[in-house]
């Protein structure tokens, strides 16, 4: 015997090889009934011609012993709850109608949206701004009429401090109506904004138990974590950064054309782009997570899902039935998961429509209205009116980004987590 062996008694070694035999006997005895099971009379395979009317009879059985699709579906949305869902889309009015698990359903089911409808709020949403944007713009016009009146009769008289009087008269009454209608535009960013983030706040718990009903419980951690940990980001550079540097834009730009030379044009130059790039920086790092981590987890859960599936396939007499049954359940928590992640996504688009309208209405007729009374006002007023469209522009792109990051998150997460069984 060697140094470091455990020296092990004949009557031990005897008793274990008596253990191995009777478990080797066992296990060949499994087999054979699973292999004598297959080959019963009552289980053999009918040939064609010969069934006749008893395939039927069959089919009914196996309809009673698996789970039916639908049924299914309805148990994995009857454990969803919906209720915070429902409650934050009740308190904003373009989504107060709107009922998620009703539209999870008719997504599920193949319904599809009504063109005709969809066309006729968003011509509403825009003719109505144009109406509530209409006694604004009526002012800024006679603003701009009463100073060239007397930008004329001041050259009559030869006197430049009429001039000088006259425009600061007129460029103050224009800035507080330019203010006005930007801190309207900086409510409904702001406002929206964060409607997105506690819809998501209250989707993600639903969602990621929608992903673990269809199997893909790492996929649903990492998500989880992310996600969170992305609105909560967003919420800082958003409500912090982004938003106060487009307040700081349009409050420079107004200050700028104060004067006739732009002292404070490049500084304004800056402030643009630094918005503009910290966007970009950031959809690219959502963008960067999504598809690092989409390239791994669903891959690990794809490959749990069908290890287990396949080993459960290897017990005799058991293992169709189980694959049956494994397939109905995971390929019904997909249909919950992509359709609660399209029911997201048009949930998101809901929220944006009609502040984002309103922004781009608003963002458009300043530069139409910057446009037309070129020819006759002067150029530190157009650029005045200019910079508010720019300022409202800004807005919108921040909005946009900040959607299509979260929709691009969703529709990334759902489309690598559904997959062929």
């Amino acid at each position: 015997m060697k140094r470091g062996w455990i020296r092990i008694p004949q009557k031990e070694a005897a008793a274990r090889r008596v253990w191995m035999c009777a478990l080797g006997a066992a296990a060949g005895l499994v087999l054979l009934t699973g292999t004598i099971y297959g080959a019963e009379p009552g289980n053999q395979e009918i040939p064609e011609e010969a069934a006749g009317s008893e395939m039927p009879e069959h089919t009914e059985k196996s309809e009673g012993i698996f789970p039916d699709s639908s049924e299914t579906v309805e148990s994995y949305l009857a454990e969803l709850d919906f209720s915070d869902i429902d409650k934050i889309l009740g308190e904003q009015e373009s989504t107060k109608e709107l009922h998620f698990r009703e539209l999870v359903e008719r997504l599920i089911a193949g319904e599809e949206i009504d063109k005709g409808w969809l066309i006729q709020e968003v011509c509403r949403m825009v003719f109505g701004e144009i109406t509530a944007f209409r006694k604004t713009l009526v002012q800024i016009v006679l603003l701009c009429m009463v100073f060239a009146i007397l930008y004329n009769f001041a050259d009559v008289f030869e006197n430049p401090a009429v001039t000088e009087i006259s425009f600061y008269l007129v460029y103050m009454l224009l800035l507080v109506l330019l203010m006005k209608s930007f801190f309207i535009l900086r409510d409904v960013s702001a406002e929206v904004l964060e409607e997105m983030m506690v819809f998501l706040k209250v989707l993600i718990p639903t969602f990621t138990m929608s992903m673990a009903f269809s199997g893909q419980i790492t996929t649903a951690a990492g998500f989880y974590d992310m996600t969170f940990l992305l609105i909560y980001g967003m919420e800082w550079a958003l409500k912090y950064m982004i938003l106060p540097a487009v307040q700081i834009y349009m409050a420079l730009e107004l200050m700028n054309y104060l004067t006739e030379e732009e002292l404070l044009s490049k500084m304004t130059e800056l402030l643009k782009s630094g918005v503009a790039w910290a966007l970009k920086f950031l959809f690219t790092i959502v963008i960067g997570i999504n598809v690092v981590q989409n390239l791994l987890t669903p891959v690990i859960d794809t490959f749990k899902t069908g290890l287990i599936s396949k080993t459960a396939g290897m017990l005799p007499g058991l293992g169709t039935s189980i694959n049956a049954v494994t397939e109905i359940m995971v390929g019904s928590g997909i249909i919950i998961k992509n359709g609660i992640g399209l029911a997201a996504i048009l949930a998101i688009l809901a929220l944006c429509a009609e502040p984002l309208i309103k922004v781009g209405v608003m963002t458009f007729l300043y530069k139409i209205l910057a446009a037309v009374i070129q020819p006759i006002s002067d150029k530190r007023m157009i650029g005045c009116i200019s910079s508010a469209g720019e300022s409202g522009r800004m807005m919108g792109k921040v909005v946009v980004t900040t959607a299509v990051m979260f929709l691009v998150t969703i529709a990334m997460v759902t489309a690598a987590t559904t997959f062929h069984l």
